[in-house]
């Protein structure tokens, strides 16, 4: 059985960099979550509880400023 530290939701519309990020997390023992914009985010927050978000700023629709 795995013991992560916290569930991470990783927030960015670069697959590449979800990616990256998704991996070094994973790596270093974190549970993460991915999401390609704010709506993919909105829609798993009302679903799980996570204990940080990871968010990128500049995304088109509805950028990481509104977000919030």
């Amino acid at each position: 059985m795995n013991k992560f530290e916290a569930h991470i939701l990783v927030v960015d519309d670069d697959h590449g960099i979800r990616s990256l990020v998704k991996q070094y997390l994973t790596e270093n023992s974190f549970l993460v979550t991915t999401a390609n914009s704010s709506e993919d985010a909105s829609e798993k927050i009302s679903i799980i509880k996570f204990d940080l978000i990871v968010l990128d700023i500049m995304m088109p629709g509805k950028n990481g400023l509104e977000f919030i």
